[in-house]
Parts: structure tokens; C-alpha cells; sequence
């Protein structure tokens, strides 16, 4: 009986043991007897033998794959093949690239395939700006206006547009929200490092939830901007060496909004899904941990947080990245959010009349009485629902320990009166402004309601200048652009 042969393994840049794969992929095959082999793959003597007789080899081979390989594996390597670590991307010869070469060591491979995508990039400054052309998103159009206001083009590009863009000019940035554009193993990251075109992350979400998904460590060179700053020192402890605070902001556009639901002029409002898209697939096989759960639901009903740092601390979690340990900590605060928000909107209706503009599940996880709407598109729509209500209630994720959310700025914008849930991040605003607004236990938020009755429009007038004069994308962009000059963003 034939032998099975056992694949060799090795520890990949993230210190994972992985199991080595055959197969190499043509790049370019002009002819000759010249060939360039990117990644030698576990079996550098069967790769030969499909070699031409005559094949003129160089090699390209990660530093830390030769090293883990072992001395079988360099012992296998025919003497003839030349070993080089740099080579003109543009000359006539046949390449073949190892398939699995970028999954295992992307930090050493993801340069050298741009090299191969961009082997000429573009000298010519441009006054512009490059967002991932992501159909249907909420922010950047909203950007894309901001940029506009300090002289700069906005341009969504696919993948295959952006090389284009780069071989005839050089953006000035290139501006993702949550990682959308870049993948995982940052081939994206090195092409646009190659070109000379610097690029900000702009993380809205829990960075580390974000971060989950990405396999290489060469996100740490990034500038990463994180509306949270409870994130700034854990990502710094991580090994990012560029992050700064940068909050979310209110779109201009929500400053036009009129009132255009009368019915909602004596309700409160509250505006939110139960649950964020693919949330169970995201959070496959876990759920949160027992022993801490009933603690977790006595902190919310007393007012308390139990935010993703508590959870992290409670369960002896200190490295989110890499693997899924930031999913781990993530479930217990995101359930938790779930909960509290269940509770937000059961105390919300002692007020008397609420409306809940969200998904279909709410009625089915609240047993309270509420007028249930359904969705509204962001903008013009949503900011007419927040001019309409006499109040709207907002409930932040524990997923985002300091957190605002975009009602924090939206609502104000557009002529409303926001009731907020006590989180650090409002430490953002003056205490005169958000102590007749704010509420630490649930069942304070009815009373609050008609509280905030008496002074509300003095209060939604102060607010809707303070966000008007500092809290604005352009506000926003123009930070991030200064951090481009060096200065403090």
C-alpha cells in the first residue's frame, strides 16, 4: 500500500501552526530559460522536477519560512538555484509565486506582490483623496463633502481602480472606515505604501472586532483613528504605533432638517436594530460566560457598565489580536448591549407614548407598549424623524466602553433633543450640557423626559451651535489632514 505523505507544518508571522500546502501560480510566463520563484513552497525537489532542464532559477524566500522550514527542507533545495532578495518586476522572465506564501508570512510577501501589481507607481502628486467604493454607505458621502470643503476630490475606488489611479498619480490619502478597501493579509497596505500614498483608518466600531478579521501585523503602521479613546492605549499596547481620537461627527446635511412627522411631536423616540448584519455568524460558538453574566445584568439595572474592558478584565483576557479572543471578551458586551437597550425601551415607554424605529424584532423582545416604524434611510429621512420627536432616547454599546453614538451629534444637528445614557464619552461636551440630558439607570429616563420639558429648547439651541462649531466632518477631516502635516490630530 502506497504511503500517505505528511505534510510538513510550520509557525506562521502570527505564530500560528499551519499546515503547508502544495502549489504555485504563474505571474508571468514570456518564455526562456530564466525563471524567478517566488516562495519555494514545502518541496523545493518536487518543484524542480516540473522545472524545464534548463531553467535558470532564482528564488525569493521569506526570512522566517527558510528558517522554519528545516534542514531537510534547505537540504532539498537544488545548489544551482540562486537565492536573491530583490528583482526588477518588469524584466522578461517566467515567475511562478507559492499560493500559500502571502496567508503565512504577509508582512515579507505583500511588498513584493506590489511590487508585481504596481512595478511603476505614479510621481505625480494629486489633490485627492481615495475612499473604497462600498455601495450604500452611510459615511462616506458624508466625508466625501467634508473633503470637498478643504479642497480635495473624493474618489471611490474598486480594487482594479485603484492600481489604475496609481499608476498615473499619487493621492494625497487614502481614507478607510473600518478597514473596508484593505484585506487581510494588507496587499492593499503595500500597494499603496509602494506608491507613496499614506493611509488612515478611521475605526467607528470596536477596533479589535475589526481587527479580528485581519491577518497581518503590518496594520500596526498604520494611522489609525478610533472614535473611542478608551481604545487609544490597549491598540498602542498591541503594537500600533500611530493612533489618535478621533470622535464621530454630524453631517451638515442634518442641520436642514424640518419636522415632518406630527404624530411623533409628544413621543419619545428611539432609533436602533436589535442586532448588527451577520451578528451570529460573527459570534459562531460563543456566547458569554456564565459565571459573569448575572453580575452583568445587576450593573445595568443598577446604572452601571459592564463595557468590553470589564468583560476583557473579568475574563483574564489581555491580547485581542490576533486570533478570536477579542470575539470572546466582544459577545458578553454585546449581549449586554442587547439587554440594556430591551430595558431602555420598556422604561422609555412608562413616558407615555414611544415609537421604536428599528428592525422587526423589537416587538418581539420588548414587552411594552410602543408604535413600532419602520426603517428609515439615513439622512434626510432619519434626520426628520429626530426634528419630529419631542425627545429621542439613545442607549451606547458596551461594545465601545467610552462610546458616543452618531445620534450624540445627529440628533442635535437636526433640531431634536437627545436623552443619553451616562458614558465616558461624553466627557467629549460640557457638563452643563449634558447633565440635564443624561441618565444612568433606565428607569430614570421617563422622569428625565419630562424634566428636560422645561428647558428643552434653550438646550437644543446650545447644543446645535456647540456641534455646529466643533463637531462636523469637516471638523473631522480637517484633523486627520493635519496629522498628515505632522501636527497633533
Amino acid at each position: 500500500m502506497e504511503q500517505r505523505r505528511v505534510r510538513p507544518r510550520l509557525t506562521d508571522s502570527l505564530g500560528f501552526e499551519r499546515t503547508l500546502a502544495d502549489g504555485h501560480e504563474a505571474v508571468a510566463l514570456p518564455g526562456g530559460r530564466d525563471w524567478l520563484l517566488l516562495g519555494l513552497g514545502p518541496d523545493p525537489r518536487g518543484l524542480a522536477a516540473r522545472l524545464p532542464a534548463e531553467a535558470a532559477v532564482r528564488f525569493v524566500e521569506s526570512p522566517d519560512f527558510f528558517d522554519r522550514a528545516g534542514p531537510d527542507w534547505r537540504a532539498a533545495i537544488p545548489s544551482a538555484w540562486r537565492r536573491v532578495t530583490a528583482f526588477d518586476p518588469l524584466a522578461p522572465v517566467n515567475i511562478l509565486a507559492y499560493r500559500q506564501a502571502l496567508e503565512l508570512f504577509p508582512d515579507f510577501w505583500a511588498p513584493v506582490r506590489a511590487g508585481l501589481l504596481l512595478p511603476r507607481p505614479a510621481g505625480a502628486p494629486a489633490a485627492t483623496v481615495l475612499v473604497p467604493d462600498i455601495p450604500g454607505s452611510l459615511l462616506y458621502p458624508a466625508l466625501a463633502r467634508a473633503f470637498a470643503l478643504e479642497g480635495l476630490a473624493v474618489r471611490a475606488v474598486t480594487r482594479e481602480g485603484l492600481l489604475a489611479c496609481l499608476e498615473t498619480e499619487r493621492p494625497r490619502l487614502f481614507f478607510s472606515v473600518n478597514f473596508q478597501g484593505l484585506d487581510r493579509f494588507g496587499e492593499v497596505q503595500a500597494v499603496l505604501a509602494r506608491a507613496g500614498v499614506p493611509v488612515a483608518v478611521w475605526c467607528v466600531d470596536n477596533p479589535f472586532h475589526v481587527l479580528s478579521g485581519v491577518r497581518t501585523p503590518a496594520w500596526r503602521d498604520l494611522r489609525l483613528f478610533v472614535t473611542d479613546d478608551w481604545f487609544v492605549a490597549p491598540l498602542r499596547d498591541h503594537g500600533a504605533r500611530c493612533v489618535a481620537h478621533l470622535p464621530l461627527a454630524a453631517d451638515w446635511a442634518f442641520f436642514e432638517a424640518v419636522p415632518d412627522r406630527p404624530e411623533l411631536a409628544e413621543s419619545l423616540l428611539f432609533v436602533g436594530h436589535s442586532a448588527f448584519p451577520d451578528k451570529g455568524r460573527f459570534f459562531a460558538g460563543l456566547r458569554p460566560d456564565p459565571a459573569l453574566w448575572a453580575e452583568a445584568l445587576a450593573m445595568l439595572e443598577g446604572g452601571q457598565r459592564p463595557d468590553y474592558g470589564w468583560w476583557a478584565h473579568r475574563l483574564g483576557v489581555a491580547a485581542l489580536w490576533p486570533g478570536k479572543a477579542a470575539r470572546r471578551v466582544g459577545i458578553g458586551a454585546e449581549e449586554a448591549g442587547l439587554f440594556w437597550r430591551r430595558l431602555v425601551i420598556a422604561e422609555a415607554a412608562r413616558f407615555g407614548r414611544l415609537a421604536v424605529c428599528g428592525d422587526a424584532a423589537w416587538p418581539g423582545l420588548v414587552d411594552a407598549p410602543f408604535a413600532a416604524l419602520a426603517p428609515v434611510p439615513y439622512g434626510a429621512p432619519l434626520a426628520g424623524l429626530y426634528a419630529s420627536a419631542r425627545a429621542v432616547v439613545g442607549a451606547v454599546s458596551p461594545l465601545l466602553p467610552h462610546g458616543l453614538s452618531q445620534r450624540h451629534f445627529d440628533v442635535w444637528a437636526a433640531g431634536g433633543c437627545l436623552l443619553t445614557d451616562a458614558t465616558p464619552g461624553l466627557a467629549l461636551f460640557p457638563e452643563e450640557l449634558t447633565r440635564p440630558v443624561t441618565y444612568a439607570r433606565a428607569s430614570d429616563i421617563a422622569g428625565l423626559a419630562r424634566e428636560v420639558e422645561r428647558g428643552r429648547d434653550g438646550l437644543v439651541a446650545a447644543w446645535r451651535e456647540l456641534i455646529a462649531a466643533r463637531h462636523t466632518y469637516r471638523h473631522r477631516v480637517r484633523s486627520v489632514l493635519e496629522s498628515l502635516d505632522g501636527n497633533a490630530a
